[in-house]
C-alpha cells in the first residue's frame, strides 16, 4: 500500500499497514509485530524476534534476503567448521556460545567443569583463535604458568609432573584447589590438613620423615612445664600430644608416676610440684608439698594444736579451703552458736587439752550476771542446767519447780525484778516476803495465836506456806482467821 500516492517504500509487500504500524505515530511499530514472519520460510526465533527488520532487510524493501546464518553472520572460521553456524550457534544469542561439545570430544579434549564455561579465546588464542586447530590438549600449555608460580608447594623444585590431572581437576572452581590425596603412610588429619606443604617439606618432597619429633623437635626441646629433654621423656609425641592441636596434651600421671592428679592437682603447672624440674624422688604425701600451709594457718594454728599432718582429715584435693573438720567427732560437739564461732574464740591458748564445760569460756558470763546474781546465789557452774548453746539469754531457769512459784499461782506478775525479794545482791539465800505484803505484826499476830512456832520473819513465812498461798500452808487446819 502506498503512502500518498508515493511508492510503496517496502517494495513488493501488499499486507495491511495496521500490522505493524499504529494509528498514533507512523513510526510506531507495532511489538510484537502483527505480521506473521513465518510465512516467509524463516520463522523468527531467539534473539531474531527482538532485533530491528532494518537489521537483515536493511533496504527495508524486503524483497527476497538469504536465509542462511552466513548471509548475515561473518564466518570468522573461515569454513574450517562448514557454514551451518547452528552446528555452535543458536538463536538465543549469538555471544554465548554453545560449543557442540560432542565434537569437541571428538577432537581429543571433552570440555568438562569450568573448561565447558570458558571462552573459546581463552585456549584458542593467535592464530587458533581462527584456526582452532592444533591446540595442544595438555593442561600444562595452558596452565604452565600456574606450574611455575605455585609455592605451596613449589612444584618446579618438588619435581613434580606435568601431569596435573594427578591432582588437579577441571570440575574445581579454582585452579589451587586440588584434589591431592596425601600418601596412606601418612595421611593429613587435624592441625596437618591445614598446615602448609612447606611447613613439612622444606627442602624437597621425597624422603620426608614421618616421625613426629622430624618436625617438632624444636618444641620438644624448648617445652618447660615439664622440660621434655631433662626428664628424659619419650620423643614419640603421640603419646601425649594429637593432630588437633599441639597443646592439648593428655600425660597419663598415674601410670607414669603412680600418682594420680585428682581435683586441683590436675590444674596446676608440672613445676609447682616439680620444683627444678626435679623428677625423681618426690614426696607423695600432703605435707611434703604443703608444709609451709600447714605452718602458717592461723585460724586454727596447726602446730600448736598438734594436728595430723594427714591433711586428708579435713582438706580434699577439690580446693585446700575451706577444710571440712568434723568437731563433732572430738569430744566437743558443735551445735546451735558454736557451729558459727571462729575456732579462735574457744582455743585461744592453743588446740590441745581444751576445756570442754561451759564455765570455762562463759564464766564472765556467769561472774557479771547480776539478775539473778549467780555467784552469789551459789549458782553451779554446770551452765547448760539453765542455758543452750542456741541462744544464752533463752534459759530454762525453773524458779518455780525449785524454790517458789513467782511465774505461776499469785505471785506471777506481781514483781519485776529479783531484787524484790532477794533484797541482798550478794546472797540469794536471803530473802523477804514481808516488805511487799501489807501485814503488819499487829494485824499478822492475831491470826497465829494457835500456831506453834510462830514467828513473825519471812522464812517462817515460807516455811508455812511455801506456794504463797495462805491456804495451802503446812498446817491447813491450823485455824488461821480470816
Amino acid at each position: 500500500m502506498a503512502q500518498n500516492g508515493s511508492e510503496n517504500p517496502h517494495g513488493a509487500i501488499r499486507w495491511d499497514c495496521l500490522h505493524c504500524h499504529t494509528t498514533r505515530s507512523w513510526k510506531e511499530i507495532r511489538q510484537p509485530l502483527m505480521f506473521a514472519h513465518e510465512e516467509t520460510g524463516f520463522p523468527l526465533s531467539g534473539a531474531h524476534q527482538f532485533i530491528d527488520c532494518s537489521s537483515c532487510h536493511q533496504s527495508l524493501k524486503f524483497v527476497e534476503i538469504g536465509t542462511a546464518c552466513a548471509d548475515c553472520h561473518t564466518d570468522v572460521h573461515r569454513s574450517q567448521f562448514g557454514s551451518d553456524c547452528q552446528n555452535c550457534h543458536t538463536s538465543l544469542s549469538w555471544e554465548n556460545q554453545q560449543e557442540n561439545f560432542e565434537l569437541h570430544a571428538s577432537r581429543g579434549f571433552p570440555l568438562v567443569g569450568v573448561h565447558a564455561i570458558t571462552d573459546c579465546q581463552a585456549c584458542h588464542v593467535g592464530e587458533q583463535q581462527t584456526e582452532f586447530s592444533g591446540t595442544a590438549a595438555q593442561c600444562s600449555s595452558c596452565h604452565a604458568g600456574s606450574f611455575m608460580q605455585t609455592t605451596n608447594p613449589s612444584h618446579a623444585r618438588a619435581g613434580f609432573g606435568l601431569d596435573c590431572m594427578s591432582c588437579h581437576t577441571p570440575t574445581a572452581r579454582k585452579w589451587k584447589a586440588p584434589d591431592y590425596v596425601h600418601p596412606q603412610v601418612f595421611l593429613l588429619r587435624g592441625a596437618h590438613s591445614r598446615a602448609d606443604c612447606n611447613s613439612c617439606h622444606v627442602t624437597s618432597f621425597a624422603g620426608t620423615a614421618q616421625e613426629c619429633v622430624s618436625c617438632h623437635l624444636p618444641e620438644y626441646q624448648n617445652s618447660s612445664n615439664p622440660s621434655h629433654s631433662t626428664f628424659g621423656f619419650p620423643q614419640e609425641c603421640q603419646l601425649c600430644h594429637n593432630e588437633n592441636r599441639w597443646g592439648d596434651a593428655i600425660f597419663d600421671h598415674l601410670s607414669a608416676s603412680g600418682f594420680e592428679l585428682q581435683g586441683a592437682h590436675g590444674n596446676i603447672q608440672c613445676l609447682s610440684c616439680h620444683v627444678n624440674n626435679q623428677q625423681t624422688g618426690l614426696p607423695r604425701d600432703c605435707l611434703g608439698c604443703h608444709q609451709t600451709d600447714y605452718n602458717n594457718v592461723v585460724d586454727p594454728n596447726h602446730v600448736t594444736g598438734n594436728f595430723p599432718t594427714d591433711c586428708m582429715v579435713c582438706h580434699n584435693q577439690t580446693a585446700w579451703s575451706p577444710a571440712s573438720f568434723d568437731h563433732n567427732q572430738s569430744q566437743f560437739p558443735l551445735t546451735g552458736a558454736h557451729v558459727t564461732l571462729q575456732c579462735i574464740d574457744c582455743h585461744s591458748n592453743g588446740y590441745s587439752n581444751t576445756p570442754s564445760d561451759c564455765y570455762s569460756c562463759h564464766q564472765s558470763n556467769y561472774d557479771n550476771t547480776t539478775n539473778p546474781n549467780h555467784g552469789a546465789a551459789g549458782f553451779p557452774t554446770d551452765c547448760q542446767q539453765c542455758h543452750n548453746t542456741s541462744n544464752w539469754g533463752d534459759t530454762t531457769w525453773d524458779h518455780d519447780g525449785q524454790y517458789f512459784p513467782i511465774y505461776s499461782g499469785k505471785h506471777n506478775g506481781k514483781w519485776d525484778t529479783c531484787a524484790d525479794c532477794h533484797v541482798n545482791p550478794n546472797n540469794y539465800a536471803v530473802f523477804e516476803c514481808i516488805f511487799c505484803h501489807e501485814h503488819t505484826q499487829d494485824k499478822t499476830d492475831p491470826k497465829h495465836q494457835d500456831v506453834a512456832g510462830y514467828q513473825y520473819n519471812s522464812q517462817a513465812c515460807f516455811n508455812c506456806h511455801p506456794t504463797g498461798d495462805e491456804k495451802m500452808g503446812l498446817f491447813p487446819n491450823h485455824g488461821i482467821r480470816q
